[in-house]
């Protein structure tokens, strides 16, 4: 059976080529690389190495998710003729998304058999540079997908692909949703290339004023305290009531009981159908985050109590949508509410029986 064997280039210098990656290709007669927008490129010419590359594909085609499709099924169809060695930046692993996809289609495929040879990650020379421990968890994020995977302000984030000045305006904006505009980023460039190498503190705002962004270029934000955001979400809430709940609380918080909230519950419940009544979606968006903070203010008192947390809230709430909703995350079918309504009573009569 032939071998497709993808290899990580490592970050930059041909210093960090694993030894038996550079045996391989001083040997194999058909090298493909992703891209040739890499400094070892010049390298492994000067080896007398020979290698095609992907590159004219990034010109043709209009998304990076048709190059890397396009990349996974020309490479598959070659590798089912011959043996193809395929090169790709960094880690084959790391945020590589041609690997993933020609792992995902090899295995469907079954004609072709995969080797995978490590390297070094932009990750490894990225750490040294940092004052963290990535023990303590991060976060790795596409710079070009950030609207779809938005950053956990709780956790150090890494952000790759910001390549030029349009990706980093973009990335700019998108965190601005996150993180206050002076938040400082340190922005690393070409890490592990000790001639070329760069690292800059800088604000948010002036992350698209730097001039000489390119491939090699990644972001880095440290956590950021939970009670100084500019946003915040379910968890943080979650841990403000905690805290408001704690030792060095609010006296009136650290009192309240199931009982003594009851009669808040019923008038943020009024105020929120007072708010609809009067088509005000300012005022609506208020009273719905009064509503929500008793919801999680009963929650935390059943935490402390051991009964349940709102996690346990979440997720019975969900698989109970999931459970009554076959018509959409099922097979059933519902071609009117009439249909809708009797799905919903027959499994709703199921729940009561189990």
């Amino acid at each position: 059976m032939p071998t497709l064997t993808i290899a990580g280039l490592g970050p930059g210098h041909i210093d960090q080529l694993p030894l038996g990656t550079f045996r391989q290709m001083k040997e194999h007669p058909c090298i493909w690389l992703r891209t040739q927008q890499h400094p070892m490129v010049k390298d492994l010419a000067a080896e007398e190495i020979e290698f095609e590359s992907f590159d004219d594909l990034y010109d043709r085609l209009d998304s990076f998710e048709a190059v890397y499709e396009t990349i996974a099924e020309t490479l598959l169809k070659m590798a089912e003729e011959k043996d193809v060695f395929y090169g790709v930046p960094g880690h084959p692993n790391v945020a590589e998304e041609s690997v993933r996809l020609l792992v995902e289609k090899a295995e469907s495929n079954g004609a072709v058999q995969l080797e995978i040879l490590p390297a070094m990650s932009f990750l490894d020379v990225m750490f040294p540079l940092l004052s963290n421990d990535p023990v303590a968890g991060f976060q790795l994020l596409d710079g070009l997908r950030l609207e779809q995977t938005p950053p956990d302000t709780n956790m150090d984030v890494i952000i790759t692909q910001v390549y030029d000045q349009m990706i980093a305006s973009q990335v700019k904006i998108s965190l601005m949703n996150h993180y206050h505009d002076e938040q400082l980023i340190t922005v690393i460039q070409r890490a592990g290339i000790l001639e070329k190498q760069e690292v800059h503190l800088i604000p948010l705002y002036e992350l698209d004023h730097l001039k000489d962004l390119d491939e090699l270029t990644s972001i880095y934000i440290a956590r950021v305290d939970r009670f100084s955001k500019i946003h915040y979400n379910m968890n943080h809430l979650l841990d403000i009531l905690e805290r408001l709940r704690g030792v060095d609380g609010c006296p009136w918080d650290k009192e309240q009981t199931h009982e003594s909230l009851r009669p808040y519950l019923v008038e943020e419940s009024q105020e929120v159908l007072d708010a609809i009544d009067g088509g005000n979606d300012e005022e609506l968006c208020e009273e719905l985050g009064d509503l929500l903070l008793q919801v999680v203010f009963h929650s935390q008192i059943a935490k402390e109590r051991n009964a349940f947390v709102m996690s346990d809230v979440i997720n019975g709430i969900a698989q109970k949508i999931i459970y009554r909703h076959p018509h959409v995350f099922g097979d059933e079918k519902a071609d009117s509410i009439e249909d809708v309504k009797k799905i919903w009573d027959h499994r709703k009569a199921e729940e009561k029986k189990g």
